[in-house]
């Protein structure tokens, strides 16, 4: 080394990394690898989130101090998002679906675990509110293995249907539980003024949550929400709200983060462009914080200690023996199968988001202590295995579900081919979408030579999805045959119902790319003629009782139900001679089955202001 450089090089001077930039590097390098490194070993990625926040943590490496209040105030926010989140991928339509089964199934496997862990809880000399809040953690649980059994092909069995829809009951109820604990600790004054603060909160939030938010949120959507980042961020706003309106009540905001998913559950429909974002958000960031902030308070020299032990011995024992009671009583008393009853066990079984959260909380308001912390994590571990060998060991049993009718509007697809259309296109299939909490795709077709001239046109139906509160991006369907381009995006989308709109009925029209939609979808094709925004009237017409009925669907009663859904209200069909009915008046949608194409080329088109959807049946 040059003698000149050695002065200069002793002068340096270097530091140990600190603060939030080096904080925030150890954070995330433990979300990169402590998953992977953990599903290589046949472990839940979960569990190496924990293992890695304890190795920073200030029990493992000391990378991250007992001091330090960043991660921990994001680990804070991860758990609100972690239970808006539950809230919003609850498939509410089974509720409706299988609501006798699902009440019973979740008072069950909520009821049984909630009297183990309170008598476990008082057997053990805890004051009361500890012992009910050990018993609402023991009470919930996660949906970690459902997309296992979704991947299998038995979402729609009756008893993972019930398990999915239990959540709902056992979420709630766990969260009121802990909102009534925690009011009751850090709350002043009598138990009856406490009682009543929280029930004045709880209603207070539900009214908020359940019925001026999502009217909230629909306007914001409708009238801000015109950029993507816009929506999501009005998605995240709306939890954060409803959490601070549960904290101004004394309640635990993630009781409110959980209400607003339900509240938002219909406007953000689980297979859409804004719930993948805020899936993939929560799966990048916040969620993965949050347990690894859980991490942080593993302390090995308490895990393996005699009492840790002996608590995580009995909140296994707790819970296990509840939730297999649960599905044994379900078995017996609702008719389903032992592969099934083991299936829903699986489902059932896993503990994360709600216990993680009544642990959290319970640790925070001083009613549990390191050593049930880390109990805890123990059951949430053993739980997570348990749940994993049942449902792979049930799932091959369990045999698929008979085919099933699929909601007409669990996943539409607007196919235009004049921008004008959209005014009225996207209103429409958002009410049949709104019914079935499904979702809207939209695309404008352009001929392959025309794509540049159509592509700045795509605007105009983006607006008009966000007008009618639609959460899709349009796009372009470049093609060179209309009808195989749309046949390929139905199939592959899954589309249950297509909305074409075409300017005119001429039958040169119809014998090429609308009959061929129609005749190469095995989902019903509603054909659009007009372009009026807004439909203040709904006339179905019904096919002559002697008229024979086509084989792919049945028109007639399509025709009302999606008159009804656009209407919202009923309507009445009309026995009409379709050739012999006069162009409709201004402002009435008229929907009406045909079972020849030579009868739709025989319609009036649409006047100014009116509009057709015609419903083909062959």
């Amino acid at each position: 080394m040059p003698a000149a450089l050695t002065p200069a090089l002793a002068g340096i001077s270097l530091k140990s990394p600190s603060g939030a930039t080096w904080e925030f590097l150890i954070l995330f390098l433990v979300v990169i690898v402590g998953p992977p490194l953990m599903t290589r070993a046949r472990v839940p990625g979960i569990i190496g989130l924990l293992v890695g926040g304890f190795a920073i943590g200030p029990y493992g490496l000391n990378l991250i101090g007992a001091g330090n209040t960043t991660v921990p105030d994001l680990g804070q926010l991860g758990l609100l998002y972690l239970m808006f989140v539950a809230g919003v991928e609850l498939d509410l339509a089974l509720i409706r679906i299988h609501r006798r089964a699902v009440v019973v199934y979740g008072v069950l496997t909520f009821a049984l675990p909630m009297t183990f862990g309170t008598v476990i809880g008082l057997a053990l000399g805890w004051v009361p509110a500890a012992a009910l809040l050990l018993g609402a953690l023991l009470s919930s649980h996660t949906l970690l293995l459902y997309p296992t059994a979704r991947a299998a092909g038995l979402s729609a069995d009756r008893g993972v249907a019930t398990a999915v829809g239990a959540t709902v009951l056992t979420d709630t109820a766990a969260l009121v539980v802990l909102a009534a604990v925690s009011g009751t600790q850090v709350a002043g004054g009598s138990p009856a003024s406490i009682a009543a603060q929280i029930v004045v909160g709880l209603a207070v939030l539900v009214a908020f949550t359940l019925v001026a938010l999502p009217r909230l949120a629909r306007l914001a959507f409708r009238f801000l929400g015109t950029d993507r980042v816009v929506r999501y961020l009005l998605a995240v706003a709306s939890f954060l709200a409803a959490g601070t309106v549960a904290d101004v009540f004394g309640i635990e905001p993630i009781v409110g983060a959980f209400f607003a998913g339900l509240a938002l559950n219909r406007l953000v429909p689980n297979e859409g462009p804004l719930m993948d974002r805020i899936d993939f958000f929560g799966s990048a960031v916040f969620v993965p914080i949050f347990l690894v902030s859980v991490g942080l308070l593993l302390d090995p020299g308490v895990m393996v200690e005699g009492e840790t032990l002996k608590l995580a011995g009995l909140f296994i024992a707790a819970s296990l023996a509840g939730k297999a009671a649960a599905s044994g009583i379900a078995r017996l008393a609702l008719g389903y199968s032992g592969p099934q009853a083991t299936l829903m066990l699986g489902l059932t079984v896993p503990q994360a988001a709600a216990t993680l959260a009544a642990t959290i909380v319970g640790f925070n308001i001083g009613l549990f202590d390191q050593s049930v912390v880390n109990a805890a994590l123990v059951l949430i571990l053993a739980s997570i295995v348990v749940g994993t060998l049942l449902v792979d060991r049930s799932v091959p049993t369990v045999p698929s579900p008979e085919a099933v009718a699929h909601r007409v509007g669990a996943r539409i697809l607007v196919v235009l081919t004049d921008p004008a259309q959209a005014r009225l296109a996207f209103p429409l299939a958002a009410r049949v979408a709104a019914a079935d909490g499904g979702i809207v795709r939209g695309m404008l077709a352009a001929p392959a030579a025309e794509m540049a001239a159509l592509e700045p046109r795509l605007a105009e139906l983006q607006a008009a999805a966000y007008a009618a509160g639609v959460d899709a991006e349009p796009r372009l369907l470049v093609h060179h045959a209309l009808a195989p381009a749309v046949v390929d995006t139905a199939t592959e989308s899954r589309a249950t119902l297509v909305v074409l709109g075409v300017s005119t009925v001429d039958a040169s029209f119809l014998g090429s790319d609308a009959e061929a939609v129609a005749a190469g979808l095995a989902v019903p094709v509603a054909v659009l003629l007009g372009s009026e925004a807004e439909v203040r009237e709904v006339e179905v017409v019904r096919e002559p009782a002697d008229r024979p009925g086509g084989s792919a669907f049945d028109a007639d009663g399509l025709a009302i139900d999606l008159g009804r859904r656009i209407a919202g209200a009923e309507v009445e069909a009309n026995d009409l001679v379709p050739e012999s009915l006069q162009s409709p008046r201004p402002g009435l949608l008229r929907i009406m089955p045909a079972t020849s194409w030579q009868l739709m080329a025989g319609t009036a088109d649409p006047g100014k202001g009116s509009a057709v959807l015609l419903l083909p049946d062959l």
